[in-house]
């Protein structure tokens, strides 16, 4: 099934645990992070898998890794940053739909923000069938330049990029600075996934079809655009079309849109890229996607093959 390398952010989120009392407010800690969600993601679907990051020389990093590692997540590409560096927190609150906010707790600056260029090697990149990343990563020196240097050295190997946008807003400075940073590395993208909500902010327009024709234009080969309940959207240069979304009863979305990346690219590392094996990407995607809803975190729900090629067969 080939082998998908992720770079970028991975955080504990933290969520609130049933208990407590007027003097105690508990909380159950639970791995995630956008790039490194997609790596276990694709190891529980049965790729190999690898994580490139930084976490802290603490609790927190020491938790990340041991869950990395637990799910067959190779973590030679992990670097650990001293105190007072700090591996994140995220705090999440989830509403009745299964929504999700987010309030950060890092140290300035985070241990995710020092990944270096240095620590970003072609060994780690060689036997890659996909190296992915996000935006967060473009936000601060140095983990910009480590994501230019992954993405220069998969071109340089021939190894697709695959570029999950996952914008948020309120980390950035202003939506021109996000666009900024985000525009040189959606030139060196063979695949863009983004959210419905992204396309406005960063691509000035809420039409998939016409946000996919400025990403093909650009020389990206395939453009996916989740649709939340309404499935998913994907386009090449040759054809494009749409999959409906698979019904689950939604308790948390975290790690949703990540679940549908790492099953779309499992699915494309296996054969060429045919209209049906694109089609059939991204209904994986979908698939794995909804089924991530079904339970609270990150990573604790993202299904297995077995798991995924079930629920498909029994129509969701």
């Amino acid at each position: 099934m080939g082998k998908i390398v992720a770079l970028g952010e991975v955080v504990s989120d933290i969520y609130e645990a049933d208990g407590g009392s007027p003097v105690e407010l508990p909380f159950i800690a639970r791995p995630g992070g956008a790039p490194a969600n997609v790596a276990v993601a694709a190891a529980r679907l049965g790729s190999e898998a690898a994580f490139i990051g930084s976490v802290g020389d603490d609790l927190f990093g020491d938790f990340i890794l041991n869950a990395l590692d637990s799910e067959g997540v190779e973590t030679s590409g992990v670097v650990r940053q001293k105190p007072p560096t700090r591996t994140s927190l995220a705090f999440v609150e989830i509403s009745d739909d299964g929504d999700r906010e987010f309030t950060f707790y890092r140290s300035s600056p985070a241990a995710d923000e020092l990944l270096s260029a240095d620590d970003v090697t072609e060994k780690l990149v060689s036997d890659a069938s996909f190296v992915n990343f996000g935006s967060i990563p473009l936000i601060r020196e140095p983990a910009r330049s480590a994501t230019h240097r992954l993405a220069e050295i998969a071109g340089d190997l021939g190894v697709p990029v695959a570029f999950d946008v996952n914008f948020r807003e309120h980390l950035w400075e202003s939506p021109d600075t996000a666009r900024e940073a985000v525009d040189p590395l959606l030139d060196r993208s063979t695949i863009v996934k983004m959210g419905d909500d992204e396309l406005s902010p960063l691509l000035g327009t809420d039409d998939p079809e016409e946000a996919a024709g400025m990403l093909l234009a650009r020389g990206v080969a395939l453009v996916l655009v989740s649709l939340g309940s309404d499935g998913a959207f994907y386009a090449t240069e040759e054809f494009s079309g749409s999959v409906p979304s698979f019904e689950v009863e939604v308790e948390d979305a975290t790690g949703a849109g990540d679940a549908f990346l790492a099953a779309a690219l499992v699915r494309l590392s296996e054969t060429g890229w045919d209209e049906a094996t694109v089609r059939e990407a991204a209904r994986w995607g979908t698939a794995a996607g909804s089924l991530a809803c079904t339970g609270f975190g990150a990573m604790s729900t993202l299904p297995t093959k077995d798991e995924l090629d079930q629920f498909m067969s029994d129509g969701g």
